[in-house]
């Protein structure tokens, strides 16, 4: 199985990498972090996320992610890659 956790859960993300990730078989989404507490505990309960994190750092860093989705605004796709990899 692997554990993928979503930074950034804006448009682009909800329509088109969550449902993709969910029709894929060994995948689970177990994490989600977006601009607010609120906002990324609606997507978590939309889409029955497992866990919310406060800061994408804690998500990238946390033993539960195997793999990371960048759906943020590209100007945060270097820091988040780096720190992911």
């Amino acid at each position: 199985m692997v554990r993928v956790g979503i930074v950034g859960a804006g448009g682009n993300t909800r329509l088109r990498h969550i449902p993709g990730f969910q029709e894929i078989d060994g995948v689970a989404l177990t994490g989600v972090c977006n601009r607010s507490r609120e906002s990324s505990q609606a997507a978590a309960d939309k889409f029955g996320i497992e866990r919310v994190f406060d800061t994408w750092e804690e998500l990238v860093d946390s033993d539960d992610v195997d793999a990371v989705c960048i759906g943020t605004w590209p100007y945060m796709h270097h820091p988040i890659t780096l720190r992911a990899l």
